[in-house]
């Protein structure tokens, strides 16, 4: 990207991003920014992302156990000497300095941010989700205008562990949404929740991008993905959220049970690093019970760039979430003529309507699942014919990567042109 602009024509819009890491939705949706010589972009974030062409600011940012809880450990051999009640107590003496410590550090970071935003004068900040670091973003001169889009449930179920957590993350949205000039989604469901929480209908957009990228995915051929992945079984169960309670992987183990029983020759294949070699560990132990050890594989985490490959060797792809969003896996999966199965979510009801198109189950009940799977890997072919023509149309009007990218761009323009010639001069002055 250009450092001073198109040449022979306006100076480009200049959009500072605020974003949690590592995320590839994140890197996806940013990058699109970068590489458009219309846009001089800024990126602030827990993770240095390393964009060529743009300002990288990396942050020390919070660290959190997902848990939700402090997690401590052994510090050195001693520690089996302790009596329990001590650790007890140096344990709330840990949690209390870490609370304290991540205050220090998230004021370290605001200052950083402020000192970014001073030095690179955007015409809008662009809040990535409401994950630390992006809410710092609330302290800016109120001048300036901020978009925000609303992703991995952040509206609809707060994406929260805890109950205090989640009733947090909720005060951080509904004032998010009455601060922010323009706000995306990508669901209806979503898009509903902000006008329940205080939004205005023309402040809120549903645009789902960067939506599925249809030139690299699409149909392919499944003989050459396996050869590539050294898959030698006959079907194929692709499960790419992650593994762990929230995702429902130990209900795809439980299902893959049944699977096998009826269908011996069957590799369910995850994917995903969430989670980690602890859980897979867990779901190995339970898969040698249950006697399907050679029937489940890991390939932990993927580039983005292979996904195709996944999506081609597979016969079905499995997503059974309780709480969920628009998962990218399940429109890049119909885009590459993948049958789905999701949990049945307000937001899967969108796109999916139950044995027409995919199939929807109740993301607890592993018989459910197995049935569905079952479906799918016993259907002669008529019905996964049906469910192409549809999701690939669905994809194509909904969530072409092309489409979506050009209409968040405009946004993003207009969202800054609306306070063209003010944004600069308020910000330097507010921060004096």
């Amino acid at each position: 990207m250009p450092d001073g602009g198109m040449a022979n024509g306006p100076e480009p819009t200049k959009a500072l991003f605020l974003c949690w890491g590592f995320s590839i939705h994140a890197r996806r949706r940013i990058q699109i920014f970068v590489d458009d010589e219309r846009f001089k972009v800024a990126v602030v974030s827990t993770y240095n992302y390393g964009f060529a062409g743009a300002l990288n600011v990396l942050l020390g940012g919070l660290v959190v156990n997902p848990t939700g809880s402090v997690q401590v450990k052994s510090r050195g051999r001693l520690e089996c000497l302790i009596s329990p009640s001590i650790k007890e107590m140096l344990k709330k003496v840990r949690t209390l300095t870490g609370i304290w410590y991540e205050l220090f550090q998230a004021w370290r970071d605001f200052r950083t941010l402020r000192d970014t935003v001073r030095e690179f004068q955007p015409d809008v900040v662009f809040l990535q989700t409401l994950q630390y670091p992006s809410y710092l973003a609330y302290g800016l001169p109120r001048t300036l205008p901020i978009m925000i889009t609303f992703w991995n449930g952040d509206v609809t179920h707060y994406a929260k562990w805890t109950g205090i957590e989640m009733l947090i993350k909720k005060l951080l949205v509904v004032h998010g949404i009455k601060r922010a000039t323009a706000i995306t989604v990508n669901s209806l469901a979503a898009h509903g929740k902000c006008l329940d929480h205080g939004g205005t209908p023309e402040k809120i957009h549903l645009i789902r991008y960067p939506g599925a990228d249809l030139t690299r995915f699409r149909r392919g051929s499944r003989d050459d993905a396996r050869r590539r992945l050294a898959i030698d079984k006959s079907q194929v169960v692709l499960c790419p959220r992650g593994l762990g309670k929230f995702f429902n992987s130990d209900v795809i183990v439980e299902a893959a049970g049944v699977v096998v029983r009826e269908t011996p020759d069957v590799l369910f294949l995850f994917i995903s690093g969430v989670g980690g070699k602890s859980e897979w560990d867990r779901h190995m132990r339970r898969a040698k019970e249950l006697g399907i050890s050679d029937n489940l594989r890991w390939d932990g985490q993927v580039p983005w760039e292979e996904m195709p490959t996944y999506y081609h060797c597979a016969n079905v792809m499995v997503s059974i979430l309780a709480k969920d969003s628009m998962p990218n896996c399940m429109i890049e999966a119909m885009a590459c003529d993948l049958p789905v199965i999701l949990g049945d979510t307000l937001q899967s009801r969108e796109w999916v309507e139950n044995g027409i198109n995919g199939f929807l189950c109740n993301p607890d009940d592993m018989h459910q699942c197995a049935e569905n799977i079952l479906r799918v890997l016993n259907d002669p072919g008529e019905l996964l014919r049906q469910f192409a023509a549809i999701n690939l149309d669905k994809v194509s009007r909904e969530a072409d990567s092309a489409v979506n990218s050009e209409r968040i761009k405009e946004l993003v323009r207009k969202t800054a042109k609306g306070s063209e010639g003010q944004v600069p001069a308020a910000v330097a002055s507010a921060f004096l």
